[in-house]
């Protein structure tokens, strides 16, 4: 099922449900919707199973794919409400909320993380700037949206609907995350997540992890969105425990708005992501079909789907990656002519990453020939954090008419010399042609034991090109980290001006139970005003909250 909605008139239902009567209809959602809440109240009760439900799903698709994948996060573990509460009022008695020129984005008073963060500015007015995160104040994953009307000054306090499962008769998917926002040039912007279930029944040995790509519409500026969300994409997972039925999994979307005036596409909307697949079929061997795309069992693919425009329906999905078996992680730009292009990370060579650009031409993708950068990326490797890394090789884009830029993580370029701790690198990409340059973007020596991390590139309008990232190169006991941002004029070769944009420094453990979780991405953005916004999660109140700034310089 594709660019479904998913609250459809009474009539619409037996429709979509083959083989059912109205009221048969009406009657599973509503059986559904209970067994939802019965099975979700005894994962309440009994929440260290659900995350190890959560655990379980993500090494059984990690056991059959080379691509990195993870869905841990989703819920904090048993007790952890009473943690950051304690650790909020210890915090909160030495740390005021803002300082300096950074500004706190959400406007509640809780202690619940915020973390790993989407943004989008308004091309219509550079002053209307949306960010989006994972919250965790209702003590599971959600999504939650703050608009700015003041170019960052002053913050709204939204909630993004939450998505529901056709497969339980409509009930509501149980958890969001991985943020996507952006806006076209007629006052609507937009909201992508990836939704799921985390519904084990320990009674009855029955697991629930399907997952489900959104779309939120939203108006007046970004100002407020639709409470009916559009399904991209629905797949199954289910079953008895240990063994559930289980083809595919979804993760990472990310939406892109073709806003270019001239474009022939302009105003559609593009939403890509990743697709594991683990085998269909009655023994599990047979290939995933999705929309226009097949994928082999037993690999990993990006695939796209688009819509004309806002309120208009979604294409079926489409095979972006090609005949690669291993990709994840996608980002997209879309040129001065309104073509759209998606860089992705294909991780079938044990040793390499290979980023790629695929390009659609006469409604087919196609990737290039040779990948725009060969790198490879070892983590984070430092002993006092123990989130997750492997987000931080994914490619970060953004354009200035024909060229991109794509910012990631690595310990080495391709057979160049290698550091012991990744440093964030730019490619530049000639969309036209795909040929490609590699620069290290931070200054501070090579290989001197730093982290530098979580990057994502944007230009502006009169071609500066910025980058953002984490970066520990202050501390020497290599603890905290501060946010920090490069510009360069020479079109990325060179970084010469770089310098932390948090004005304090803090520690990404801090907030998240056991450290299992700093986010996945941080998209810097910027605004045919020439001003680039940076947002970011950042502890230094005793909790993850999400500050931000305008960068001028």
């Amino acid at each position: 099922m594709h660019g479904r909605n998913l609250f459809p008139p009474t009539a619409s239902v037996s429709s979509r449900v083959s083989g059912m009567t109205s009221s048969a209809s009406l009657m599973r959602a509503a059986f559904g919707v209970l067994l939802t809440v019965l099975l979700w109240g005894r994962c309440a009760r009994a929440q260290d199973a659900a995350v190890k439900d959560l655990q379980f799903l993500a090494t059984y698709v990690q056991s059959g794919h080379r691509a990195p994948f993870h869905r841990d996060g989703a819920l904090l573990p048993r007790g952890t409400a009473q943690n950051l509460l304690r650790s909020w009022s210890q915090a909160s008695n030495t740390a005021s909320v803002d300082h300096g020129e950074n500004v706190r984005v959400n406007r509640d008073h809780n202690p619940w993380p915020k973390v790993g963060i989407a943004a989008a500015i308004d091309p219509a007015n550079g002053n209307n700037y949306v960010v989006m995160s994972n919250d965790f104040r209702e003590n599971f994953d959600h999504m939650f949206f703050h608009v700015s009307k003041t170019g960052g000054a002053t913050w709204t306090d939204d909630s993004m609907v939450g998505g529901a499962d056709f497969i339980t008769g409509f009930a509501p998917l149980t958890f969001q995350n991985d943020p996507g926002v952006a806006f076209d040039g007629a006052w609507h912007s937009f909201l992508s997540t990836l939704s799921g279930n985390v519904i084990f029944d320990v009674f009855n040995g029955y697991i629930n992890n399907d997952t489900e790509i959104e779309v939120v519409q939203g108006f007046a500026h970004g100002a407020y969105v639709s409470v009916i969300p559009t399904a991209i994409d629905d797949q199954q997972c289910d079953g008895p425990f240990p063994n559930p039925f289980c083809p595919a999994v979804l993760d990472k979307p990310l939406i892109t708005v073709d806003n270019v005036a001239s474009s022939p596409s302009n105003g559609a909307i593009y939403v890509y992501y990743t697709l594991f697949c683990n085998g269909a079929g009655a023994r599990g061997h047979a290939p995933c079909e999705d929309g226009s795309a097949k994928v082999p069992a037993l690999s990993s693919a990006i695939l796209e789907s688009h819509s004309p425009g806002a309120g208009k329906p979604f294409t079926a999905p489409a095979l972006v990656s090609g005949s690669l078996k291993n990709a994840q992680f996608s980002s997209m730009v879309i040129d001065s002519h309104g073509t759209p292009h998606i860089f992705f990370d294909d991780f079938s060579n044990p040793s390499f990453v290979n980023m790629h650009e695929s390009t659609l031409i006469g409604g087919n993708w196609a990737v290039a020939t040779k990948p725009v950068a060969t790198f490879a990326f070892h983590g984070l490797s430092n002993g006092h954090w123990s989130f997750r890394d492997a987000g931080a090789q994914a490619p970060g884009c953004g354009i200035h008419l024909d060229t991109a830029y794509c910012a990631f993580s690595a310990n080495q370029i391709a057979d160049g010399e290698m550091e012991s701790t990744p440093s964030v690198y730019l490619a530049i990409v000639g969309t036209g042609t795909a040929t490609s340059s590699i620069h290290r973007v931070n200054d501070d020596p090579f290989n001197h034991g730093k982290h530098h991390f979580f990057a994502w590139a944007t230009a502006t309008s009169d071609g500066a090109v910025y980058v953002g990232w984490y970066d520990d190169r202050h501390d020497p006991s290599e603890i905290n980290v501060e946010y920090f941002a490069g510009r360069s004029d020479d079109g990325g070769t060179t970084f010469p001006k770089q310098r932390a944009v948090s004005d304090a420094s803090f520690n990404p453990c801090i907030g998240f139970p056991g450290c299992i979780f700093f986010g996945d991405y941080t998209q810097l953005v910027s605004g045919l005003d020439g001003v680039v916004h940076a947002a970011w999660t950042d502890t230094r109140n005793g909790s993850m909250q999400i500050f931000t700034q305008a960068i001028a310089w």
